[in-house]
């Protein structure tokens, strides 16, 4: 016998009773969604990486250096489409200062923001 009364889906609207309270399987993808939306209350570089001033900055950087800078060192051409800070701001990395961007693809930047979470 459960313990507790079962909750609806947190999904407006869906009929569905769990046994544990957040969403149904149909609606499984929206955790996602409220994720991103709380990360805006605790994650201050959000802001940041929403701004003309680095949207400004990520493009000119990347008509400058269009392929990923890992796989030109492998001897592949890559597009990159991502500008990663080398060293985080987080960590004291400048925001804007050249010398600590590089242009990565996606694929590069997911290996390098994991082994980043390792540490």
């Amino acid at each position: 016998m459960p313990r507790r009364a079962p909750t609806g889906c947190r999904h407006p609207g869906c009929p569905a009773l769990l046994a544990t309270p957040g969403y149904c399987e149909r609606h499984r993808g929206w955790v996602h969604r409220d994720y991103g939306r709380a990360r805006q209350g605790f994650d201050t570089e959000v802001g940041f990486y929403r701004s003309a001033a680095w949207r400004r900055c990520r493009e000119a950087f990347l008509r400058v250096y269009p392929l990923c800078r890992p796989c030109l060192k492998a001897g592949r051409s890559v597009e990159a489409m991502v500008v990663d800070h080398v060293e985080p701001i987080k960590n004291g990395g400048a925001r804007f200062d050249w010398d600590n961007l590089q242009a990565l693809c996606v694929a590069c930047h997911n290996r390098k923001t994991a082994s980043e979470a390792r540490r």
